[in-house]
């Protein structure tokens, strides 16, 4: 079983918007982020996702929303999404600053074949 665990965002301002860079799901069956910032940030997190047909992350160009997976905060916390049946090939967390400010560090789980 292939599993993998590694930080998505590290140190992030949330003053500002900001995107992970994409990463791969080859063979992946489910996965999660979990997001933990301070402060007192605004804004919302969203997970997007990508079939592309490219090898590289930095060829990845089309991405759509994942259904219910936006999140909105108004105060410094943590949120966890466990996304089964992960039947995409890239999957990305972007979160769109409202207002005021903290630090986010993200981390993402996968496990597959």
């Amino acid at each position: 079983m292939r599993f993998a665990n590694e930080k998505a965002v590290v140190d992030k301002s949330m003053a500002a918007s900001f995107t992970s860079a994409p990463i791969v799901l080859d063979q992946v069956f489910g996965f999660s982020f979990h997001a933990v910032f301070t402060g007192s940030p605004v804004g919302t997190f969203l997970l997007q996702c990508s079939n592309d047909d490219v090898k590289l992350a930095s060829q990845v160009s089309n991405w759509s929303d994942i259904g219910s997976s936006s999140k909105s905060i108004t105060s410094a916390g943590n949120i966890f999404w466990n996304i089964d049946n992960a039947f995409y090939k890239w999957v990305r967390i972007t979160y769109t600053a409202g207002a005021g400010s903290g630090v986010c560090n993200i981390t993402f789980v996968s496990k597959g074949a």
